[in-house]
């Protein structure tokens, strides 16, 4: 048998000398090559390995105040970002004064033996009258050569006119605002509270100096009236000046001839819109394609003198029956063309004595003198109707119209 704690087969001795097979003999020589070597701390530093050790700061890791000076970094650089991204515009401090635009209407009713025109079917409704040597629509409604202003530009300035003519081209030569659409284009040039202003003139009119759809828009009733030919004539002028650092003043004169038609009898006859606009900009305006309508006047002919005209223009159509009407010398000695004898281009006729009564605590202050603006349609003479001074009125003001449109 086998000795206690031996295998079965006993002991497995190797070599005579009854070393184990497996052992492995090391001599002096491996020994001393195998000696470890520990590196210094020189050595660590060339190497750049060394322990790492965990650096503080009052306690505090290093890699906190680290992440903290890394995120007050972003946030001084977003806030500088957007201090100067709101200072690029070049805004001054100056922002146009806000309000509602002042709405001034004058219809102008035919006086006694005053018969409006009646056009032919199919003929040129502008047909020897001023209007035929007009341009027709938005080509009409000139701008002037202006380069700059002490405060804007000559591209701000160019941008502002632009922008102007964009809304009256827009609430004036629209066929679709004719009908009772809304001109959104030049709504949404408005600034807020004028933009509710005009929405609400449009759904809800009121015979005021603030709430007539009229007042801001050329349109008619569309169950009663058509205009007959979409090529309006116009003759606008554009005047622009800079009365208040950092404030742009923009005029616009202009006279719109239309041609209508009244769906009941078919009668055609020739309406005269004349407009006075008084926009004011400014740069923020400009940067956000926005303007201010500081007030608009508006003559309108032939035209009842009714509290319905707020909400559509209502033309005075001649009786069917009616033999056609000559058009209108515009060239009439005793100069009530429409820009008289004195520059010889005259336009159609409307002259008369206003009979409405402008309440003078309605009148709306102006702070700066408005630039001269030529007027290219004739006033009520000797009334104090005056489209660049006046300010404000209460309803429609009515005037009689001395000479057929």
């Amino acid at each position: 048998m086998s000795a206690r704690g031996e295998p079965p087969d006993g002991s497995r001795r190797g070599g005579p000398d009854g070393e184990d097979e497996f052992r492995v003999v090391f001599d002096e020589s491996f020994v001393q090559a195998a000696v470890l070597h520990e590196p210094s701390a020189q050595e660590r530093l060339r190497t750049g390995k060394g322990p790492r050790t965990l650096r503080r700061v009052l306690g505090v890791p290093a890699t906190t105040f680290r992440a903290v000076a890394l995120s007050l970094s972003v946030v001084v650089l977003m806030v500088g970002a957007l201090y100067f991204g709101g200072r690029r515009g070049g805004a001054p401090a100056h922002r146009t004064a806000s309000g509602p635009a002042v709405l001034v209407r004058v219809s102008l009713v035919p006086a006694d033996g005053v018969v409006p025109v009646v056009l032919a079917p199919g003929a040129d409704p502008y047909a020897g009258t001023p209007a035929a040597d007009w341009s027709d629509g938005r080509s009409g409604i000139a701008l002037p050569a202006q380069e700059e202003t002490e405060h804007f530009s000559a591209p701000q300035v160019r941008e502002g006119l632009e922008l102007v003519r964009d809304f009256v081209a827009a609430t004036q030569l629209d066929p679709a605002v004719w009908g009772g659409a809304r001109p959104w284009s030049a709504a949404l040039s408005l600034r807020a509270d004028q933009y509710q202003q005009l929405i609400a003139a449009l759904d809800h009119p009121v015979d005021d100096d603030v709430h007539s759809a009229t007042g801001w828009v050329t349109r008619f009733d569309a169950e009663t009236i058509s205009v007959a030919d979409t090529r309006v004539r116009v003759d606008a002028v554009t005047t622009i000046d800079e009365p208040v650092d950092g404030e742009l003043l923009v005029a616009v004169d202009g006279v719109f001839v239309y041609a209508v038609k009244a769906r009941d009898s078919g009668v055609f006859t020739r309406f005269t819109v004349h407009r006075v606009w008084e926009f004011r900009i400014d740069k923020p305006g400009l940067r956000d394609a926005q303007l201010r309508v500081r007030r608009i006047v508006t003559v309108a002919a032939p035209q009842a003198c009714t509290a319905a005209a707020a909400a559509y223009f209502r033309p005075i159509f001649p009786a069917a029956d009616g033999p056609p009407a000559a058009p209108p010398d515009a060239g009439r000695p005793d100069g009530t063309g429409a820009r008289g004898a004195a520059d010889g281009t005259g336009a159609p006729g409307a002259t008369g004595q206003a009979t409405g009564v402008v309440g003078p605590d309605a009148a709306l202050p102006s702070p700066t003198p408005m630039p001269p603006v030529v007027s290219s349609v004739p006033l009520p003479t000797g009334s104090p109707i005056d489209p660049l001074a006046l300010g404000g009125a209460t309803g429609t003001t009515c005037g009689v119209l001395a000479a057929a449109v």
